[in-house]
């Protein structure tokens, strides 16, 4: 099983050999740790690119370091925005916003979206060939506090401002949806979007501002997506819990949460056999501040926890600055460990060709239950599995979990 049909088969429920693993290498994290880094990342293969050809050591950007030896960079996007670094190899921050007095709105042009081109539908079915293929869906949210500042769009939001609305029709008319289009005519498997929506422990706005304002945008994307024969994939940090139903309703297919931010308990309940959970790995905690053996541990428990022989669930590391090189690798060691499928014998599965997105079936003994089908934002930690499906049984217990 090949990586495409691996990824595929876990977003499907289908039964994957084993866990998919995606990670992401910051340049950030390669100017700190620099070759070990990348020869560890060539040991752990991608399930989602090849690393010898997508990751390569950084070039430091020598001409924005100041006398003192900060760094300091700033420029403005095509948007219009101006985004401020301050350190090399992560985000920036927007300090100027287009968008600042509403006046401007009728008037303010969005970036042109590209033109279809035979080279990237070429290119896509090239990455097909071992791997899923992947668009850009770009973000909403995000967007729209950058261009109207942060603080603004906020307010705007708590007031029920008729330019929010405005904004984020004119996103998504003019931009999102182009840019979907875009994706899904080079022939994407997945298209993927963006938007953090949580803090550490609630959503970043009233759940029902969320449903008024964005629910029904958001529909709209996944909606295009589907209609066009992809996936429908969403990341955001933060604790967004409170919405996660509401996403699973309009059909989204899988979704890359930040788990330091959730209750694993709540997270599966909510999610098994419904979503497929792109899940980042010990960003806040173990990675950085954690033990080797402490990383393998909270990798063990968090396959124990959401992890099951039809998939559902891929692991994803984010690798960023500040994480000891020995924890990087004990994660991906524990990985190895405990990603291999052990299969339920009473399980009956039937699988098309993994490798048309729309050709997977599976079938269980007694699980007749629908996928996309919570409605109740306030579903527990106790609300039983869907009957019939078996729990993960990991390769290899990494600690006593009591």
């Amino acid at each position: 099983m090949n990586s495409r049909e691996r990824v595929l088969r876990a977003i499907k429920f289908g039964g994957p050999d084993r866990i998919p693993l995606g990670y992401h290498v910051t340049p950030a994290a390669l100017f700190e740790h620099g070759r070990p880094l990348l020869e560890l990342c060539l040991r752990h293969p991608n399930d989602f690119y090849d690393v010898s050809e997508c990751v390569a050591l950084p070039e430091h950007d020598t001409a924005h370091v100041r006398a003192d030896g900060s760094y300091y960079m700033e420029e403005t996007d095509a948007w219009g925005c101006t985004w401020v670094y301050y350190q090399e190899g992560i985000a920036g921050e927007v300090k100027h916003s287009p968008l600042e007095d509403w006046a401007n709105l009728e008037t303010y042009q969005f970036p042109a979206v590209s033109s279809p081109t035979p080279e990237a539908r070429t290119a896509m079915a090239q990455v097909k060939e071992r791997f899923i293929g992947w668009g850009s869906g770009g973000s909403l949210f995000e967007q729209m506090q950058w261009l109207r500042g942060v603080e603004n769009l906020y307010m705007d939001i708590a007031e029920d401002a008729d330019e929010v609305y405005l904004l984020a029709d004119r996103m998504l008319e003019e931009y999102v949806l182009p840019t979907i289009d875009l994706a899904l005519d080079a022939g994407a498997d997945v298209v993927g979007f963006q938007d953090d929506w949580g803090t550490q422990r609630e959503l970043l706005i009233s759940p029902a501002a969320w449903r008024r304002i964005f629910r029904p945008r958001y529909a709209r994307m996944i909606e295009r997506i589907h209609a066009g024969g992809a996936l429908a994939w969403m990341h955001s940090c933060g604790m967004n819990l409170e919405i996660l139903p509401d996403l699973i309703d309009l059909g989204l297919d899988v979704f890359n949460p930040q788990l330091d931010c959730m209750d694993l308990a709540r997270l599966h309940a909510i999610a098994d056999h419904r979503i497929c959970i792109y899940g980042a790995l010990g960003i806040q905690q173990e990675l950085p501040h954690g033990t080797p053996d402490s990383v393998a541990c909270y990798l063990s428990t968090v396959t124990d926890a959401l992890a099951t022989p039809d998939g559902g669930f891929i692991y994803h590391v984010w690798l960023a600055d500040g994480n000891p090189l020995a924890n990087i690798e004990a994660l991906f060691n524990a990985v190895e460990a405990c990603r291999v499928v052990i299969p339920s014998p009473c399980e009956s599965r039937s699988t098309g060709d993994m490798g048309n997105t729309g050709s997977v079936s599976v079938h269980s003994s007694s699980d007749d239950q629908e996928r996309h089908s919570v409605t109740s934002p306030e579903l527990g930690s106790d609300t039983p599995s869907p009957p019939g499906v078996r729990k993960w049984v990991a390769q290899e217990q990494l600690c006593d979990n009591g």
